[in-house]
């Protein structure tokens, strides 16, 4: 019995190096990459890119709307808050304390998670199963409710909320 010619399948000729450079970039994500390209750049330029100053408010501009609702103006684009500041300048600002929260926290999630996989690896026995046995209890527990009770222990401060989200993580 013999195959027909039409159904043996011919090889496909490798791809070119343009060809291979499109399909590396097909599996890249860049719409998440320019969003936080986009935030980091605004965190890093707050101080130009703000109309305002974000700490100080006008009392005669409480509760101004956003531009697009009836009596918004383009000094606010985003409209003030209950003490006449603008919004847009304080989210501006606030994404580079948010930045920094997160990088500083994951630095130091990272350099605790690996300093202790070092040590439980380099020593084992014992040290090995406290070391496992105080990380099953930790992720055991709610992370987001254990982190918001010690935030309410040591109190609000930016590098407070560092230490709680590195060590919770």
């Amino acid at each position: 019995m013999s195959i027909p010619a039409d159904v043996i399948a011919l090889p496909t000729p490798p791809p070119s190096a343009s060809r291979r450079r499109l399909i590396r970039v097909g599996d890249f994500p860049v719409i998440p990459t320019a969003i936080l390209v986009a935030s980091a750049l605004i965190a890093v330029f707050a101080n130009q890119l703000a109309p305002h100053n974000p700490e100080i408010g006008s009392l005669t501009a409480r509760f101004k709307p956003p531009v697009w609702q009836t009596g918004g103006s383009m000094k606010y684009l985003l409209g003030t808050d209950q003490l006449g500041r603008d919004v847009l300048s304080r989210l501006i600002f606030g994404a580079r304390v948010s930045m920094v929260v997160g990088i500083m926290a994951v630095l130091v999630a990272g350099v605790l998670g690996t300093a202790l996989g070092i040590l439980s690896g380099y020593l084992g026995g014992w040290v090995d199963q406290v070391i496992m046995r105080v990380t099953d209890t930790w992720l055991a527990l709610p992370a987001l409710t254990f982190a918001i009770f010690l935030a309410a222990i040591v109190g609000p401060s930016m590098w407070n909320i560092v230490i709680i989200l590195g060590v919770t993580y």
